[in-house]
C-alpha cells in the first residue's frame, strides 16, 4: 500500500499499484475533485500500528493479583468485549495520513479519460509571428544575393545562369571580378613618336595571372622631370586603350596577356621619365 497527496488540498490517499496502473498514474481527488499525477505525489506509508490482543475469554482463569498489588477494577458489562469480537482497522487519520473533510479518505478512484481538459487551440497570432519571420528571413536571403553576386558568380560558376536571369528581371548586371593583385605590368617601354613632334608612345603588356576573367584595369600614366617630380598625369579608361572594336564588357582573358599602346602628346613639355600604375576605381 502507498500514499499519494493531492497538491490542490493535500488531501493523503492510500492507493495500490494496480490503480496506479489504470491510467499511468491519472487520478481525480475525492475531496476536491482536481485531476493529477499520483506517480508523482507518492510518499512512503506511515506503518500501522498493530492491534492490541482481544481480551481472554470467561472460560479461561485469570491469575490472581499479588496481595501487595492494588485490586483489579471490574469492567461493567457495556465494555466487556465481546469473544467474537475484532478491533477496527486502524483509518488513514490513525495511519498518519493528512486529510481534508470527511470521506476524503480511502475515496475510490474513478476513472478519469472522459474527463481530461482538452489542450488549448493553437493560437493564430503564433502563425503570424511565424509567416513574418520567414517573410523576413527570405527578404534577408535575397538581399545577400544580390549585394555577392559578383563573389556568388565567382565561386560557384554554375549559378552564373541563374544570377544573370535574376539581375535581368531587377535591372542589374553582374560585375567581373576586380582582383588588382592578380593583374601585373609584364614590361613597359616610353618613346618618340619618329613621325610626329612632341609625340611619345608608351608600350605595355598587361597580364592576368587570375584563373577566372577579370575587369580591364584602368592605367595611370604620369611624366616625371629629371628629378622625379610629376609634369604630366592622365588616367586611360579600358575604353581608351584596347584596340578599336575590342568587346570591354568581355573582361580580360583568365591567364592573358595584353599588349597596350597609349599616345601622349606633350606639348612644350620636357618630360624625362615617367610612372605607370593600374588600378580599378
Amino acid at each position: 500500500m502507498m500514499l499519494t497527496r493531492c497538491p490542490t488540498c493535500s488531501t493523503a490517499f492510500r492507493v495500490t499499484p494496480e490503480q496506479l496502473k489504470a491510467r499511468a498514474g491519472k487520478v481525480r481527488c475525492g475531496h476536491c475533485k482536481a485531476v493529477f499525477n499520483a506517480l508523482e505525489s507518492l510518499e512512503d506509508a506511515p506503518p500501522v500500528a498493530e492491534a492490541a490482543p482481544p481480551p481472554p475469554s470467561a472460560s479461561e482463569p485469570v491469575p490472581a493479583a499479588p496481595a501487595e498489588e492494588t485490586p483489579a477494577v471490574e469492567s461493567s458489562p457495556a465494555e466487556a468485549a465481546t469473544p467474537d469480537s475484532a478491533p477496527p482497522e486502524p483509518s488513514a487519520v490513525e495511519a498518519g495520513a493528512d486529510t481534508v473533510g470527511a470521506g476524503a479518505v480511502d475515496i475510490l478512484l474513478e476513472d478519469i479519460q472522459a474527463t481530461e481538459v482538452p489542450p488549448p487551440a493553437p493560437r493564430r497570432g503564433w502563425y503570424a509571428w511565424a509567416a513574418a519571420g520567414v517573410l523576413a528571413l527570405a527578404l534577408l536571403l535575397a538581399q545577400a544575393v544580390y549585394v555577392f553576386r559578383a563573389e556568388l558568380a565567382l565561386s560557384q560558376p554554375d549559378w552564373r545562369p541563374q544570377l544573370e536571369e535574376l539581375c535581368s528581371q531587377l535591372g542589374c548586371d553582374i560585375p567581373l571580378p576586380r582582383k588588382t593583385d592578380l593583374v601585373s605590368i609584364e614590361a613597359s617601354d616610353l618613346h618618340p613618336e619618329p613621325q610626329r613632334k612632341n609625340l611619345l608612345v608608351l608600350s605595355a603588356t598587361l597580364k592576368n595571372r587570375a584563373p577566372f576573367v577579370q575587369e580591364y584595369p584602368h592605367l595611370e600614366v604620369t611624366l616625371t622631370d629629371t628629378r622625379d617630380q610629376p609634369m604630366v598625369r592622365r588616367v586611360f579608361a579600358p575604353a581608351e586603350y584596347l584596340a578599336e572594336g575590342a568587346n570591354v564588357r568581355a573582361g580580360f582573358a583568365a591567364n592573358g596577356d595584353l599588349a597596350v599602346n597609349l599616345w601622349l602628346d606633350t606639348g612644350n613639355v620636357g618630360a624625362s621619365g615617367y610612372r605607370l600604375y593600374l588600378f580599378y576605381p
